[in-house]
């Protein structure tokens, strides 16, 4: 430590002396000096962090030896133990108060330090090595930190400020400042040498254990999150407030802010987007978030509404990986089958001809774009009318249309763009293409026979009961009450006892996707028939062909098959 003070103080001199004589051209510019740590580390954070998962205590020796000042000079030659990692978190905009935190590859640890502006010295992304040996390792209300014996809560031991000398005579800076971050998915393999972010639900942070230790403190990003409170200040002059961040499915964390941040009467965003920021524990059982500053709120309108989507540009930027909501572009291609990384223009079809695939469509802020590297590529999912109807392989007029729709920000086929949509109807927008086709029932097909089996059109438009005849038809879904006013067009249960007792099952002209009310009717399943044509015991057979043997009735309000003898798969 003192051979690193010694650059500094060297450095500032030379700098000094630079602004007290001027520029002078023969004058050579002192040569950055890197600092370099003195200690190496001989543990990890999720190690320690572990040792003393139960206990505040002194932190010891490598071998076990308790620490006692009073047997320090006996212990001179024991093994200290050490830690490394970078810094993720900055107390600039005074929302971080009196704490420093680093992370490595098992954990996130927090320092608490009697000290403001520990930013200046220990930056984003810089390499601190801290002999541990000496210091104590405990609690405040829940969270595991470094700190100093404070008072007791309710007889339990808590660790408060320790004195900046004490941190500064036990911390080293090793190398220079690398605030790049990574980011990784939850669970994910951490860096081992970057500064990194873990993108988490807030359901799925974790509440015991190794994993709940290492994730204390940790930087974490929110994705598809909004403020509850929306368009209020952040804070209270002088008083720290908890808000509330809440997810698609209603699940919330608190953010607390500080009345004393630089940005505490700044309004909080309307719209959805993610959210950063050191992952603190309070009271043994309640997370919360501290943001680093207004940088780690990114929540935009953006996408809210069709009127408000991104943009082709918006999405090849980067900027909005990860948040959900409308985006836009008109279709001008496909990615070629067989390719499942895109690197070149050879990699895409543009236009409506050659051996088009199904499930991607390619698309731009201009109907007559052919570089690749403006384009956006937009995931089908399969058995979804937003597969069925926006493929270019099956619809060739949808070349040079504009497609509105809903997803997530992401990368499919190497390519970003438009990842997991839900893909109903109301989940996309192509000029001309409408619920239920815009078409009346199909035209009747068939003799009744296995050989040439009536279609589902025949079915729809009979007037009159047939008994004893094949049918064949898509397993496209289920009626959930009574009639096709209720039907269900996939394979997943929307709770109804239908589904589970596997009462009915709906054949369609069409495939999964294309299947609707209007080219779609039910039929009864006797119990011998539920394990095999029943989706809730056989989901597999959805969006299979079939021919069932029975007899063309009314039933339910609806032009049906009863009275099932036989099914051919």
């Amino acid at each position: 430590m003192k051979q690193i003070k010694s650059i500094y103080l060297a450095m500032a001199a030379l700098l000094g002396a630079g602004a007290l004589t001027g520029c002078q051209a023969d004058m050579d510019t002192p040569a950055l000096v890197t600092p370099e740590a003195t200690i190496q580390a001989n543990t990890t954070i999720g190690a320690l962090k572990t040792q003393f998962a139960d206990i505040t205590a002194r932190v010891g020796y490598l071998d076990g030896t308790e620490y006692k000042p009073e047997n320090e000079e006996a212990n001179k030659d024991k093994e200290h133990i050490v830690i490394k990692g970078r810094v993720i978190s900055s107390d600039a905009s005074g929302n971080i108060y009196k704490s420093l935190v680093i992370q490595d590859e098992t954990a996130a640890l927090a320092f608490s330090i009697n000290e403001s502006s520990l930013y200046t010295t220990y930056r984003l992304g810089q390499e601190v090595v801290v002999d541990m040996t000496g210091l104590y390792m405990g609690y405040y209300r829940g969270l595991q930190q470094v700190g100093w014996p404070g008072d007791p809560d309710n007889g339990t031991p808590q660790l408060g400020f320790m004195a900046y000398d004490i941190f500064r005579n036990h911390a080293q800076l090793n190398g220079l400042p690398q605030p790049e971050t990574k980011t990784i998915d939850y669970g994910e393999a951490r860096p081992s040498d970057e500064m990194y972010c873990t993108v988490a639900t807030i359901s799925g942070l974790p509440g015991a254990g190794e994993d709940f230790r290492g994730m204390q403190s940790q930087l974490v990003e929110f994705r598809n999150v909004h403020f509850l409170t929306a368009g209020k200040p952040y804070a209270t002059y002088q008083e720290s407030v908890n808000d509330t961040l809440a997810d698609a499915s209603g699940q919330t964390i608190i953010v607390r802010s500080s009345g004393y941040s630089s940005f505490y009467n700044e309004k909080q965003p309307e719209g959805v987007g993610a959210v950063r920021g050191i992952l603190s524990y309070y009271d043994g059982s309640s997370w919360q978030l501290l943001l680093r500053g207004l940088g780690d709120v990114m929540i935009t309108e953006k996408g809210s509404s069709m009127e408000k989507a991104f943009t082709v540009p918006e999405i090849l930027s980067g900027k909005y990986d990860g948040f959900s909501g409308w985006s836009k572009g008109f279709i001008v291609g496909s990615v070629k089958p067989g390719v499942s990384k895109v690197a070149s223009a050879d990699d895409i079809i543009f236009g409506n001809e050659g051996e088009l695939i199904d499930n991607n469509v390619v698309i731009a802020e201009s109907a007559d774009e052919t570089d690749w590297t403006k384009c956006a590529v937009v995931e089908l999912p399969q058995n979804t009318p937003l597969r069925a109807y926006a493929n270019l392989a099956d619809n060739p007029g949808n070349y040079k249309k504009l497609l509105t729709v809903k997803g997530s920000l992401g990368t499919f086929l190497g390519m970003r763009g438009v990842i997991s949509s839900p893909g109903a109807f109301a989940d996309f927008e192509i000029p001309g293409v409408v619920e239920n086709g815009g078409t009346a029932a199909p035209v009747a097909k068939g003799s009744g026979t296995e050989a040439d089996p009536y279609n589902m059109g025949f079915v729809i438009r009979s007037t009159s009961d047939v008994k004893g005849v094949w049918v064949e038809g898509y397993v496209a879904g289920y009626m959930s009450g009574t009639g096709m006013k209720t039907a269900v067009f996939s394979a997943s249960s929307d709770g109804s006892s239908n589904f589970i007792n596997s009462t009915n099952v709906i054949l369609s002209e069409e495939t999964p996707g294309r299947a609707n009310a209007g080219n779609s009717a039910p039929v009864q399943l006797k119990a011998s028939f539920k394990p095999q044509l029943g989706l809730a015991k056989n989901p597999a057979i959805f969006g299979k062909k079939v021919k069932v043997k029975g007899d063309i009735v009314e039933w339910q309000g609806e032009r049906a098959i009863r009275n099932m003898t036989e099914v051919i798969e």
